[in-house]
């Protein structure tokens, strides 16, 4: 009966701070290293937005820009968020599986107008119309004609100029990188589209007291991720100096200046606080589960034309949940000239696709998939799964078939055409969290079984498709991080 006339109320206290801070590295000289460590105070929550900042500096004025893909995020080599000498996460080939777990799946709208602010990326098409357009400064003698997908030159980030013509009238149209990098914009990345853990989350600094907490940051060279408006077709490959007709960056054609961390410090209520603290006393301490990035390295011969060719790559993952598989792939012999006119807009943040491939795979001796997924409408679906929802690229960007490139949907010289088409493994089970909503793998290695039967050169195509390729596997896996307090002060213990 008490309950019936007890009035009093027990709400949570939600009045909570944000203390912003910039932070300069500890180690890394601003304008020549590559790689940078920054020291986080243990004090509140790490938010999710908080961000790298960094500007870039062109060793040639006005001639450069960052790829119109994915931006700025193309610039990021590998990310590593360390609390002692535990590793929370080692992103390891960082652009590539950030740009396809945050960027890819949304809408282009979303992609420009938004993440264009902080990523500097600028990527819109078109469809050609004959009333309006002059095809052959698009299409280079493969046209598709009226109907055909591609780059729209004006408003995109960079102008590639007529391509029957040298790309004469090639321009940077925003976000030109000078050789003074206080005249160029900054770039941010949250560090939730860096570090899987803080992907739409909080971490407790205040927590980790008797620990160094280190984020460091290692960059590309700018010819991985820039456009040059001099590489221009015509232009002699060298692999000494990395010039190219395809608009990429020259060899070391970038520095990096400014590079700085601005962190958002979110300083709860003291009993919310409080309440963490006490789990670390309990039995077994407080758990944080959270998602890892694992990268496994692979190759790809030289196939025979119109030939199959079937790899098994073993993928070691022994003991671990694993929640996705993301398959990315890349041409190595690029110094054929049509090729490298083919990558100018993606650069090496592409992910090449096979007119004719398939694959399955073996887990515990079973194969995950009744049939080979051959079909690319039925490879995105399993992509759209595995990021959670559709896969937002036009479409000859993704799907690369036959026909396709017969029909010219996209001309090859465009820098669209199977530029995009990571293979994907969904491995999530439906169970809400991190840990339990995965697939715990043995010993026993997981056998990802690939086909591809490349096409020779053809009428809409200068070369063939069956050279030798770097393959990269992503493996999203569970993590867990035990916080524990001992009469000797916190302990933490970082497992899969």
């Amino acid at each position: 009966m008490s309950n019936l006339t007890d009035y009093s109320v027990n709400d949570t206290p939600m009045m909570m701070d944000i203390r912003s801070d910039t932070l300069e590295p500890i180690t890394g000289v601003q304008g020549t290293s590559r790689r940078f460590v920054f020291r986080l105070d243990q004090a509140g929550y790490l938010d999710s937005n908080s961000m790298l900042l960094f500007k870039l500096q062109g060793a040639v004025n006005n001639t450069n820009r960052v790829n119109c893909w994915n931006g700025g995020l193309g610039a990021i080599k590998r990310a590593t968020f360390q609390v002692g000498d535990f590793v929370i996460n080692d992103t390891d080939g960082c652009n590539e599986i950030a740009t396809l777990m945050n960027l890819a799946s949304v809408p282009p709208s979303v992609k420009n107008q938004y993440w264009g602010w902080f990523l500097q990326n600028q990527l819109h098409t078109k469809v050609l119309d004959s009333d309006v357009d002059t095809l052959t400064q698009y299409t280079r003698g493969f046209a598709g004609g009226s109907g055909s997908i591609v780059v729209d030159k004006t408003k995109s980030g960079i102008n590639l100029g007529d391509q029957n013509n040298n790309n004469n009238a090639a321009a940077v149209n925003s976000c030109r990188i000078s050789s003074n990098s206080a005249n160029n914009q900054q770039i941010g990345i949250p560090l939730g589209m860096i570090f899987p853990a803080l992907k739409g989350r909080t971490i407790p600094l205040f927590l980790f007291q008797d620990y160094r907490i280190l984020l460091s940051f290692e960059f590309h060279d700018g010819s991985e991720f820039t456009n040059d408006i001099t590489q221009v077709r015509g232009t002699a490959v060298n692999a000494a100096t990395g010039a190219n007709p395809g608009m990429q960056g020259l060899l070391n054609c970038m520095s990096y200046a400014d590079v700085k961390l601005q962190v958002d410090y979110v300083i709860m209520p003291a009993e919310i606080q409080n309440k963490d603290r006490m789990m670390t006393n309990q039995d077994g301490g407080l758990r944080l589960d959270f998602l890892d990035s694992i990268r496994v390295e692979k190759q790809l011969r030289v196939a025979q034309v119109n030939l199959e060719q079937e790899v098994e790559h073993r993928i070691g993952a022994d003991n671990k949940e694993v929640h996705k598989i993301y398959m990315t792939k890349r041409f190595t012999d690029t110094a054929v000239a049509n090729k490298q006119e083919q990558t100018c807009i993606f650069l090496q943040q592409r992910c090449d696709a096979i007119n004719q491939e398939e694959y399955n795979v073996n887990i515990d001796g079973i194969n995950v998939f009744h049939d080979w997924k051959w079909s690319p409408t039925s490879q995105y679906d399993e992509a759209s799964n595995c990021l959670g929802k559709d896969l937002k690229v036009p479409r000859p960007v993704y799907c690369y078939d036959d026909n396709t490139i017969f029909n010219a949907l996209t001309p090859t010289c465009s820098g669209l055409a199977g530029q995009y088409k990571p293979l994907c493994l969904d491995l999530s089970n439906g169970n809400p969290g991190v840990l339990g909503s995965g697939r715990n793998i043995g010993a026993y290695p997981i056998i990802w079984k690939y086909k591809r039967r490349p096409s020779g050169t053809i009428a809409t195509r200068n070369f063939a498709l069956n050279g030798a390729m770097e393959v990269n596997y992503y493996m999203l896996v569970s993590k867990t991080a035990t916080i524990k307090s001992t009469p000797m002060g916190t302990n933490v213990l970082v497992s899969y």
